[in-house]
């Protein structure tokens, strides 16, 4: 089956490696059910760390607190929400929000970076994340790529 192709004048974005960002999540607090459905859990970030081309970073702390639904037919969905802060290589203070939606298992979020000094073009950039969870929902990962804007 031939791959599909974009509409004539239509450029295909490349996306560019800019970092890995890894969190050490704590004991997350119990469940808590929401009105619409689903339920959400907390999860504090207790540290962590940035490290790529185009960025450099220490996590000091944050939050991951996704909202899970059950569609009619027991499948899972899990909506992504990620605050984190700390200090670039250069001192500059960050801001990161992260979110987005997938399975528990496989998720595509948007990264919005709020940073100074050295790295302050990072806040003009789409970032694209793609975070996974080890088993023991005890440390997170995300690889990150910008997706150039047309």
């Amino acid at each position: 089956m031939a791959s599909p192709s974009a509409p004539v004048g239509v450029a295909i974005p490349t996306p560019t490696y800019l970092f890995s960002a890894t969190v050490t999540l704590a004991k997350p607090l119990n469940p808590i059910p929401l009105l619409e459905g689903g339920i959400r859990i907390v999860e504090p970030i207790t540290g962590g760390s940035i490290q790529g081309p185009a960025f450099n970073a220490t996590i000091e702390g944050g939050v991951a607190s996704p909202i899970i639904v059950k569609s009619d037919d027991g499948t899972k969905a899990q909506m992504a929400y990620i605050y984190a802060y700390g200090h670039a290589s250069d001192g500059s203070p960050f801001y990161i929000e992260e979110s987005g939606i997938g399975s528990g298992a496989t998720q595509n979020t948007r990264l919005i970076i709020q940073v100074g000094g050295k790295y302050q073009g990072l806040q003009s950039l789409y970032v694209l994340g793609q975070p996974t969870v080890n088993e023991a929902r005890t440390v997170a990962s995300v690889e990150c790529f910008s997706i150039p804007l047309p």
